[in-house]
């Protein structure tokens, strides 16, 4: 059982969501607004998050921002903008899935199972230790990554390529192997999509001066001690 938020202002879909969750298991809440979406976020602390777009006081985007500041629990997008550029820009700020109106709720259910069984049972081989590296610090069991002792805050996907670099330390892990284990087969994701977010995780490693994150041009990249 987990428990997982859904921010959507249309009352009968959020309704239709909570139920096939309920019967899938998970413990639901409801936030029709972005400010008692962050609310109830901050609060309950939940272990994921479907996202609406368009949604009065904070719109996702603000609210998927917001959220990436604290916390690195998955968040799927549901929503009726369907260009690329809308989905571009939630993927930038964090979302790790995205799902356009209408869908099919069982397959929403599918979606949030496969994000959950990713983010919280699915870990490197080293699961269950902490990792070192030099100032850096690496806990796959616990989602989060250190340094000197400090939390960065890092979304799943960035935590999820850290984690998996770090403990193939020095070996060169081509792009399309990243995006079958960070991402999932079952999800299409260019290489762009890698570039970008590990452009982001780059950026936010530099602010404590770690620069170890390495691009083999034409291969892939690499953790360098």
């Amino acid at each position: 059982m987990r428990k997982i938020l859904i921010a959507e202002d249309n009352i009968e879909i959020s309704d239709m969501m909570r139920n096939y969750l309920i019967k899938a298991g998970h413990t639901v809440y409801q936030a029709f607004d972005g400010e008692q979406a962050m609310d109830i976020a901050n609060n309950m602390r939940p272990d994921l998050v479907l996202l609406d777009i368009m949604m009065p006081k904070l719109d996702g985007y603000e609210v998927c921002a917001r959220l990436r500041r604290t916390m690195t629990v998955p968040v799927i997008v549901v929503s009726a903008k369907v260009a690329e550029e809308d989905k571009e820009r939630m993927f930038a700020l964090g979302a790790d899935d995205y799902m356009t109106k209408p869908f099919s709720f069982k397959e929403m259910v599918m979606r949030v199972n496969a994000q959950l069984r990713r983010y919280y049972e699915f870990s490197s081989p080293i699961a269950g230790a902490d990792r070192n590296y030099g100032r850096l610090t690496i806990s796959s069991s616990r989602f989060e990554a250190k340094v000197d002792g400090e939390p960065i805050a890092l979304t799943a996907k960035e935590f999820k390529i850290l984690d998996f670099l770090t403990s193939h330390e020095n070996q060169i892990i081509p792009k399309q192997k990243l995006i079958d284990e960070v991402w999932g087969v079952e999800e299409y994701i260019d290489e762009n999509t890698v570039a970008v977010t590990i452009a982001r995780l780059r950026e936010k490693l530099a602010k404590a001066d770690i620069h170890n994150v390495v691009t083999v041009w034409g291969l892939g990249y690499k953790w360098q001690d």
